[in-house]
Formats: C-alpha cells, sequence, structure tokens
C-alpha cells in the first residue's frame, strides 16, 4: 500500500505538470509567490498593495543573523528587494532594530560594499544612509493596521480610513452615518463581483536556488498567470461546477472562540479562501484523486482481488493521498502567510483560528520545499512506512490482513455503545472554549467531502467514507454540506455562536458543554471494566475548567482519583516561563471506579489535605517538577484525597466542588508546596503576605501571571488583591498583575543605587510586613555582610517578626530554585547557577542568595 501511495503521488504530480491550464500558470523555477490584496486609492485613484510585513527574511541563530532581506514598494507601485546578503555575503555582525526598522551594520567594509551595490544599481542611494563608518538601512512598516481601520496609500501617501455604502470616503468617522474600513468595504464587493475597489496582487517571487532562496519582484506577467486563472474559475462558477467548494462559513464565528475576522471581509464561502490560481490547482488534485481510487479499483479488480476488497484498498489509498492534498491546502491559501525566520509559508490555521493576513503564499506544488504537495506526499509516504511496520511486522500487504489488531472508530463520547468493556481508556478532555473544532475543520472537510467522493449529474455522490459525506434519508444519500450545520452542538466545547436564536447564548453555551461534558465520563464509566483506569490529561490553568473536570469525573460519573502527577511534554531547558505562563507538562491524571461511597466532614477533610500537599509537593519536587507543573501536580493529588468520598459535609450542607477546590483544595496546595520547601530548609512562614509573595516567586518566577494564577493564590493565602495592591505586593503593568519585586528592574536590579530608588518608590523603608524588610536586607546584600547585619540588627529592634520572616522567604526561595536548576538542568556548580539565574532574569533570587549567605557569615 505504501508503495501504491507512493506511484499514485508520483502519478497525481506529473498529470499536474503536463496539465496546459496549470503549465501556463506557474513557472518551474518559482517555489512560492508572496502576494496580497490591492485597492484603488479613494485620493489619487490610484491602486495600493496592502503590506502587513516588508521584512522577506530575518533569520537569526543564538549568536546572530544569518539571513537579512526585506522589500520597497514605489510609488508607482513597483516591487523592489533589498538582500543585504546579497550584498554582504554575511550579515551575521548586523543590528536590528524590529521596533524602529532599522538594520546597522558598521565597518569600513560595509561602507564601500554598499558604494559597490549603488554603482551597480543593485540598490538606490535613498535606501541605505551612510553615516561614517556605519550604513543603516530601513526597512519600511506595514501601511495597513486593521485594528485602527487604517491603510496609507503607498503612491500619495495619504491615509485611507472609513467608507459609507455608497463608497464615499471619510477621514473621521461621520456622525449619523454606518460606516467601514476602507479595505474590508473594498473586499466585501470584491467578493460579491464588484472588483472596482479590490483586487489580489502578487508582489515576490520566491525561487530555491542550490538550498538558498532567490527573492525577486513579482512581474507583470506573474500577475497576468492570476488574472487568467481567474477567467477559468469564473467559467466553473457560472456553470454551478460541483468541485467548487462554494459552501458557507459558519456566520458566526466573529466572536470568541476563535474570531474569523475574513467574515467581515466577504469571506463568506470556503472558494473565497484562495486566489483563482490555487483554486483551480486544488480543484484539479481533487479531480486525479478521485481518477486514482478509480483507476485502483479497476487494477486490484483485474488482479483477481474481491469486489469489497478492492474498493477498501482503493479507498485506502485515495485518504492518504487527499491527506496530502489537505496538508499542501494548509499552506496555500490567501489566509496564510510568509515566515520571516523559517523562510518558509505558515499554516493558514497556525493560529487556531482563520485570520486576515497581508502577506499570503501561492505555493507551487511540485518543490521540494515545506507546504508543496510534493513534500507532503514523501511525508505521508513515511508516516506510512513508519505505521505499518510499527503494527504489522508479519502482514506486508493490506490483502494479508485477515483481522485487524487495531480498530478506529468514529463516535460520540456522550452516546457510545459499544458492547464492550475496557481495560484501559487514555483521552485529553477538550476545553471550554479553545478551538471551535467543527467550524474550522471545514476548511478541510468541503475538500475531502469532494477528493472522496463521485460526480453524477452535476451533483456529488457518495464513494469512499460514504457516512462522513452523507446521511441516509429513506432510500436516499443526502450530502452534509457543513459540518457546522449538522454536528456544531454536539460538540464538546463552549461556543455561543451556536446559539445564536437565544437570548442567553452564553449561559446555554456553558451549560451545553458542562452536560456533554460530564455524559462523555459517564459514558467512558460505562465502558470502563470494574478493575479498569481512566487516565486523562490535562494541561489546562483555568480554575473553571478544573471545577468542569472534577464535577464530570466525581460528581457525574462517580469516579474516584487514585493518582495523578505530571508528564513532561515540553523541553526540560525550560525552567521558568520567561513571561508567559504555561504548563510545560499535561498533568495525568489516573481515575477508577469507587470501591465504597462514605462521605467526610470537611473539618476533619482539612488536615488531611494538608498532609497530602506537602507529601506530594516533596515528591514532585525530588523529581525536578516545578513552576505551574509543580502546582497543578500537588493540586491533582490533593484532588485524589477528596475524590475518594461520596461528598464533603459541612455544618450547612453539602459544599459544591467550587467551595472544596477554593475552601480546601487550593489552600492546602499552596501550603503543601511552601510547606515542603520551608520543612526542607527548616524555615517558617508568619503571614499571609508572606506565603502569597514565596508561593509567587516559587511558581511563577518573574512572570505576569493570568487573573486565575491570581485568584487561585488568593484563595489559597486568604489575602484579597485590593490589598495586596495597596500594600505594594503587586503591581499593575500594561492592565496586569505582576509581583512588585527587584524583577521588575531587570538587570538594574544589581546595581546598588537602582535597588535604592526601587525602595523609595515603594515605600519600603515603611517597614509595613516581611516584604519591605526584604527588599531593604537585599539592597544591603549588594554592600557587604557588614551592611547586613548592621541593618538587620538596627530593624530587629522594632520589626523582630518581619526580619525573621524576611530571612524565612530568601531561604525558602533562593533552596527551592538552586533544588529546582540542581536537579532539572543537572547544574551543581553553584557559580553556574547563578549564571543560569542571571540570564532567565531570576535578579531576586539572586539577592536573595546574597542575604542568606550574609546571614551566615558566608560572604564579605
Amino acid at each position: 500500500m505504501v508503495k501504491d501511495v507512493e506511484k499514485w503521488g508520483n502519478w497525481i504530480t506529473e498529470q499536474l505538470k503536463n496539465d496546459p491550464e496549470i503549465r501556463e500558470l506557474y513557472d518551474d523555477d518559482v517555489a512560492v509567490y508572496i502576494g496580497t490584496w490591492e485597492v484603488k486609492c479613494p485620493h489619487c485613484g490610484r491602486w495600493t498593495p496592502a503590506v502587513g510585513n516588508f521584512w522577506l527574511a530575518r533569520v537569526k541563530d543564538e549568536k546572530s543573523y544569518k539571513r537579512l532581506a526585506y522589500m520597497k514598494v514605489e510609488p508607482n507601485g513597483e516591487v523592489r528587494i533589498i538582500d543585504l546578503n546579497e550584498i554582504f555575503a554575511d550579515v551575521s555582525r548586523a543590528k536590528v532594530s524590529t521596533e524602529r526598522g532599522e538594520i546597522v551594520l558598521e565597518g569600513k567594509g560595509y561602507v564601500e560594499k554598499v558604494k559597490k551595490a549603488i554603482e551597480s544599481g543593485k540598490i538606490k542611494e535613498e535606501d541605505v544612509k551612510i553615516e561614517g563608518s556605519k550604513v543603516v538601512f530601513r526597512v519600511p512598516k506595514p501601511n495597513i493596521e486593521a485594528r485602527k481601520s487604517q491603510l496609507v496609500c503607498l503612491s500619495c501617501g495619504n491615509v485611507i480610513k472609513y467608507v459609507d455604502e455608497d463608497g464615499n470616503h471619510y477621514i473621521e468617522k461621520p456622525r449619523g452615518r454606518d460606516v467601514d474600513f476602507y479595505v474590508k468595504f473594498a473586499l466585501k464587493k470584491y467578493h460579491e463581483g464588484d472588483e472596482r475597489f479590490a483586487r489580489q496582487r502578487l508582489l515576490v517571487k520566491v525561487k530555491v536556488k542550490n538550498k538558498d532562496l532567490i527573492f525577486e519582484p513579482a512581474t507583470r506577467e506573474d500577475n497576468e498567470k492570476l488574472w487568467k486563472a481567474k477567467e477559468k474559475v469564473r467559467e466553473m462558477l457560472e456553470k454551478g461546477d460541483p468541485d467548487v467548494p462554494s459552501e458557507k462559513v459558519a456566520y458566526y464565528q466573529l466572536q470568541p472562540p476563535a474570531n474569523f475576522p475574513t467574515l467581515l471581509h466577504g469571506m463568506d464561502t470556503w472558494d473565497k479562501y484562495f486566489n483563482p490560481r490555487q483554486l483551480l490547482t486544488l480543484i484539479k488534485i481533487v479531480r486525479l484523486i478521485r481518477e486514482t481510487g478509480k483507476r485502483i479499483e479497476e487494477e486490484k479488480l483485474k488482479e483477481g482481488w474481491s469486489e469489497e476488497k478492492a474498493f477498501e484498498y482503493a479507498e485506502a489509498v485515495a485518504t492518504y493521498l487527499s491527506m496530502a492534498m489537505l496538508r499542501y491546502m494548509d499552506f496555500n491559501s490567501v489566509t496564510n502567510h510568509w515566515t520571516i525566520s523559517w523562510l518558509f509559508p505558515n499554516q493558514t490555521l497556525a493560529s487556531r483560528g482563520i485570520t486576515m493576513n497581508w502577506n499570503w503564499c501561492d505555493v507551487y506544488f511540485n518543490v521540494d520545499m515545506t507546504g508543496t504537495f510534493k513534500r507532503f506526499l514523501r511525508s505521508q509516504i513515511r508516516a506510512l512506512n513508519y505505521l505499518t511496520s510499527a503494527l504489522s511486522s508479519s502482514q506486508r500487504t493490506l490483502a494479508d490482513f485477515t483481522e485487524n489488531s487495531v480498530k478506529v472508530l468514529q463516535g460520540d463520547a456522550t452516546s457510545l455503545n459499544l458492547g464492550e468493556k475496557f481495560d484501559v481508556i487514555v483521552t485529553d478532555p477538550p476545553y471550554a472554549d479553545d478551538v471551535p473544532y467543527t467550524e474550522l475543520s471545514d476548511f478541510y472537510y468541503v475538500w475531502l467531502k469532494r477528493a472522496l467522493s463521485d460526480v453524477e449529474n452535476g451533483k456529488l455522490v457518495p464513494r469512499f467514507h460514504k457516512e462522513a459525506f452523507f446521511k441516509r434519508i429513506g432510500p436516499k444519500w443526502v450530502e452534509i454540506k457543513t459540518q457546522w450545520q449538522e454536528f456544531a452542538k454536539k460538540e464538546v466545547s463552549t461556543n455561543p455562536g451556536r446559539f445564536m436564536e437565544d437570548g442567553n447564548k452564553k449561559e446555554k453555551a456553558v451549560r451545553h458543554f458542562e452536560n456533554l461534558f460530564s455524559q462523555a465520563f459517564i459514558s467512558m464509566r460505562e465502558h470502563l471494566k470494574d478493575d479498569g483506569i481512566l487516565v486523562t490529561y490535562y494541561a489546562h490553568t483555568d480554575l473553571e475548567s478544573w471545577i468542569t473536570l472534577i464535577e464530570a469525573g466525581w460528581r457525574k460519573a462517580k469516579l474516584q482519583i487514585t493518582r495523578a502527577f505530571p508528564l513532561g511534554t515540553e523541553s526540560s531547558q525550560r525552567v521558568t516561563a520567561r513571561g508567559k505562563m504555561a504548563l510545560d507538562t499535561s498533568v495525568v491524571v489516573v481515575w477508577r471506579k469507587k470501591n465504597e461511597e462514605k462521605e467526610v466532614w470537611a473539618s476533619d477533610l482539612e488536615e488531611i489535605l494538608t498532609e497530602v500537599g506537602v507529601k506530594s509537593a516533596k515528591e514532585f519536587l525530588s523529581y525536578g517538577h516545578h513552576g505551574l507543573d509543580l502546582l497543578y501536580g500537588v493540586m491533582a493529588s490533593v484532588l485524589s484525597e477528596v475524590t475518594k468520598y461520596k461528598a464533603v459535609k459541612s455544618p450547612k450542607g453539602e459544599l459544591s466542588v467550587r467551595e472544596i477546590l477554593e475552601r480546601y483544595v487550593y489552600p492546602a496546595t499552596i501550603n503543601g508546596i511552601v510547606g515542603a520547601i520551608a520543612e526542607d530548609v527548616k524555615a517558617e512562614m508568619l503571614s499571609r503576605e508572606g506565603i502569597f509573595y514565596t508561593a509567587y516567586k516559587v511558581l511563577f518566577g518573574n512572570a505576569k501571571v493570568s487573573p486565575n494564577d491570581i485568584i487561585l493564590l488568593t484563595l489559597a493565602t486568604a489575602v484579597d488583591s485590593s490589598s495586596l495592591l495597596k500594600l505594594e505586593i503587586l503591581k499593575k503593568v500594561n492592565g496586569e498583575l505582576t509581583l512588585y519585586s527587584p524583577d521588575l528592574l531587570g538587570k538594574k536590579a544589581l546595581d546598588t543605587r537602582e535597588l535604592q530608588k526601587f525602595i523609595k518608590e515603594r515605600d519600603a523603608e515603611k517597614y509595613r510586613n516581611a516584604i519591605d524588610v526584604l527588599h531593604v536586607l537585599e539592597h544591603a546584600s549588594l554592600l557587604g555582610a557588614s551592611r547586613v547585619k548592621e541593618i538587620k540588627e538596627e530593624l530587629k529592634k522594632n520589626h523582630p517578626t518581619e526580619v525573621e520572616e524576611a530571612i524565612a522567604i530568601a531561604r525558602l526561595v533562593a533552596s527551592y530554585y538552586k533544588n529546582v536548576y540542581s536537579i532539572a538542568l543537572g547544574i551543581k556548580d553553584e557559580r553556574e547557577i547563578m549564571k543560569r539565574l542571571e540570564k532567565d532574569g531570576l535578579y531576586e533570587v539572586i539577592l536573595m542568595d546574597r542575604l542568606i549567605k550574609a546571614v551566615r557569615g558566608e560572604m564579605l
């Protein structure tokens, strides 16, 4: 089968290459065409492209830049390429400011090469500024800012803003008139068939030569090929050709999850997500896959195969070829984009949605490069070789299979009835509002349906996988137009758009998700043997998601958690999340059926949970878990104790899952982590603010955190965020809460003057709490051990408790990070640990370590 996928994949490629309609549309030596939309300027009447990124290449390794290139668009519309590698060969000494759009190289040699490039006509004098021995190139900034509803005409320089339904342009929003962003208006008109205001344009073509890329301006001839394809597609549309995917995009995807801003630009059917040449090429591939299926089936029947086996075999090969087509399609639309750091097209669905991009890629199918049909055929063959060897060492062909060892079933998790029970069920449950899979997958579905169906009398009819694309109504098979129309309300997720007819659509969507989520867990329980296990992978930091998980698994399905642990899914080198709080692991939660149904009083449970928290934190710390992985690993372990019971009671009645988590699980988790570290270094916390500060430093380092994380910490430590802001323990930075710590200074935290300014800014010398004292002592640590001793003794006269607590916090946090870096990265040398802490921006940990050494007399 693998050989046949390769054989017929090559056949499809050859047929495309030799197709006269395709041959006249592409140049064999061009891998990618980078294009965009251009609109007619309401000021000067000329066409101006909307360019979202003028950069073509900005490739850098850990040390220096390797490739730098960008484009410029002249007022007459001409595109010019400025390729610094072509000018200098080596750009490793370039300094690049993306904010200012500047590339700077310094040295007489660079000046000489620039002068030669100007003389030879490679660049113009206005492209570069020579300042002594320095050369400065300026990369144009994007001329479109969609969020500001603004486009700058590259011909006349005027700003293009708003337009009313009659096409009248306004710089300011007029009162009493409905207006839209001019670009949206122009594209809507284009998709309605009115091409007076917008059109597609190719700007740059990318060639591959000796494994390197060459950028060239797209010519008028290149764009004429695009227009020629448009005429062919127009004919197909007029004839109502069934191979054109004219199905509707889900109209309601204008709000989270996964906005489709494309809808606001008139892209309301799936054929509008491709330029005419892309569309024509994909339709040709669809028809060739369809033809392949028929040829394979005929071939196998001639070889003496049964009709059933021949059909199944043809279905399998056609399916794998279709998958290669879908991958190619993902990299080949007018909503993908060119990646300047990797130098290949990015996926249409890379952002978990479909967004407008102003540097889309038209990819030639027959080049050996990421994003091409040829490359994905090769990937498909490699994957199939692995699967067939892994699953079938003795059976060499599909015909040899008498009984499959692996079954793949398509079904609804909320209503499965498989008639058997299992030892193990493993699942990665969906998150409430992560991705609207049903609506997004139509991007693929409408094409897959065509490749694996047949056409009769101008209509699609069932062939392969007919239950996926058609439904039986009486004696007839009726086409399933889109998945969103057929299945959206069966998807286990929260998407208010699916309930547009309801006034309370948000609340209904949440209830819908929770009900389906619980039904799925109940269904899984019904399919589990009495001694079987259910394993869930969960990598979510949203507290509501954990409430949903426990409500479904414990309350509704009556399962208990018997084991929970973090399982690494990211590089162990990511010791800190450096400004981005995300789980480096999935928390693996193991569930079993309960052996008995007993209740527990909340007062009795509290002490048990604290012990579990400390014990599990010690275990995870010993394995090098840290940050959010440590937090959610311990939390899941604490939950395992809760779920042993049928219910948790209080004098006021049975507690809800939310009450259990907020009053008992979160505090036991945070106190368990802090307690495990405190026990290890023989320190004790004395205040809620101290526990909060320590927990933040341990779990989040120097990063800004999500509102969920703040909620969890404040609930766990019984202190509210408003009081923490008032005490200047938390600070709002650009609307986000972060710890008000010396880390905000960056490397300046290790400068005595800068840290002194920080202390005055925080009013730390008021000594309101241990955090104030800690910062003053950290500053003293930069001045030497004698200064630490002097200030410590002075402060102890009036603030003895705060001094002891400040030192305890420093000891806890410094000890924790040394332990984590030692275990996770295998760094044993303390000086190397300090270097790594500095590299990761954990400057306060360095200050804390200095403070502890000074207190112990280990520092001068």
